[in-house]
């Protein structure tokens, strides 16, 4: 699969949203949006990396759909410089997500599974190796909102693929209309 058909996927969903919600005001039928934009440690396999992440997510009812682009490397430049040998990851995680909404006394709560992509690079002092595989992308939110356009996200993941398995902790803005 080609990255640029991840970016163009990404870009109608983005164009999108101010149709819709313009379309949904003339109905006084709005279905809830909103993106979480956040930073956070993750894991690469077994090694500790950092991690920033946009979701888009779609409420519908008791159900969401969500996009998700994340990207993760390991590169410490004072960690590299003393362990020559090991690989610097960098790897790039794009998924579209379904599951159940719980709204509860103390936020709302969110899980889902899909499809996904995954793309590594793996940089050896010598030399870079790139691949791209399929993945099963799991997600959990929970979130809580403080106005009609903005609230807080902590944004749980992990990614099943053939590549290396990803997980990872994001906590996030969240901005939308609901």
């Amino acid at each position: 699969m080609n990255q640029s058909l991840f970016r163009g996927f990404l870009c109608a969903i983005l164009l999108y949203i101010p149709m819709d919600y313009a379309v949904s005001q003339d109905a006084n039928q709005t279905h809830p949006w909103w993106v979480n934009l956040g930073a956070g440690p993750a894991l690469i396999g077994k090694t500790f990396a950092m991690n920033g992440g946009m979701v888009y997510c779609r409420q519908f009812d008791h159900s969401l759909i969500s996009a998700r682009i994340l990207g993760m490397t390991n590169n410490n430049p004072t960690v590299q410089r003393i362990e020559r040998s090991s690989p610097v990851y960098k790897m790039a995680d794009y998924g579209v997500l379904y599951g159940p909404v719980w709204q509860t006394d103390v936020g709302t709560v969110t899980a889902g599974a899909g499809i996904g992509l995954v793309r590594a690079a793996y940089e050896m002092p010598a030399s870079i190796t790139t691949n791209s595989s399929i993945s099963i992308p799991i997600e959990i939110q929970w979130f809580w909102r403080f106005t009609n356009y903005a609230g807080l996200c902590i944004y749980t993941y992990t990614s099943l693929n053939f590549e290396k398995p990803l997980s990872g902790v994001l906590i996030c803005a969240q901005l939308g209309v609901w």
